[in-house]
């Protein structure tokens, strides 16, 4: 028995031992898939304040190098789509029924700070880089109502892309089954510069106007399988 306990546990030693930690050269692949979406608001009045796209898929990839092993501190690029679902409402537009979305493709250069060592690993990044994104808010007066002038067709209110500048951030947890193979979990979001909640020619032409403006924010919960090496 004492044999057996023995032996027990020095499977155990190697098994934890087999997790290296990250170290000066370390570097890691992986791929993401989840949700998309956003906290942002459109804040038309008059109005209520509805967000500016519903949730859809999102999937993207990474590599990662890590340039110190204590704490662990890694540099890296990202590339993650996000194709947003549609968000309709009847209350963004007082006395119209309104489609929304907001999608990206997002580019960050990133840096990781990372606890280096054992079976859970979790993690802070911070990173900048570029966007490519396209918002779109039609609307279609309700029954009962028309557009100033008249007509109750459906019209695209906003229909903008941009390319700009993003700033990400998020946490992360990973989990490494061996030395080599790792899954994880990642919320994060971005801010996608020059993309906002203000109001335009078209909006104003049928009575409506901007009450606040903010930048969008393109949100994420990710999931994620990679390798180490």
């Amino acid at each position: 028995m004492k044999r057996l306990i023995s032996a027990i546990m020095a499977l155990l030693f190697i098994g934890s031992a087999s997790w290296a930690d990250f170290v000066r050269g370390s570097q890691t692949i992986a791929a993401y898939g989840g949700f998309g979406g956003s906290s942002t608001q459109y804040d038309f009045k008059p109005g209520d304040q509805r967000t500016v796209t519903g949730a859809g898929a999102a999937f993207g990839a990474q590599y990662l190098y890590y340039v110190k092993s204590s704490p662990a501190v890694a540099i890296g690029a990202d590339l993650t789509q996000a194709l947003n679902g549609n968000r309709q409402s009847d209350a963004t537009l007082t006395g119209y029924d309104t489609t929304a979305h907001l999608r990206s493709l997002v580019g960050l250069v990133m840096a990781r700070l990372a606890y280096p060592r054992g079976e859970v690993r979790p993690y802070i990044f911070f990173g900048a880089g570029m966007h490519h994104s396209h918002q779109e808010l039609s609307a279609r007066p309700l029954s009962g109502n028309s557009w100033p002038g008249g007509g109750a067709e459906s019209r695209t209110l906003i229909d903008e892309r941009q390319t700009s500048a993003a700033i990400g951030y998020g946490v992360g947890l990973e989990l490494f089954p061996t030395d080599a193979f790792f899954i994880g979990t990642e919320v994060r979001a971005v801010k996608l510069l020059g993309m906002n909640t203000d109001d335009n020619t078209a909006l104003r032409a049928a009575g409506f106007a901007a009450d606040e403006t903010t930048t969008l924010t393109q949100g994420y919960v990710l999931m994620h399988v990679g390798w180490k090496f």
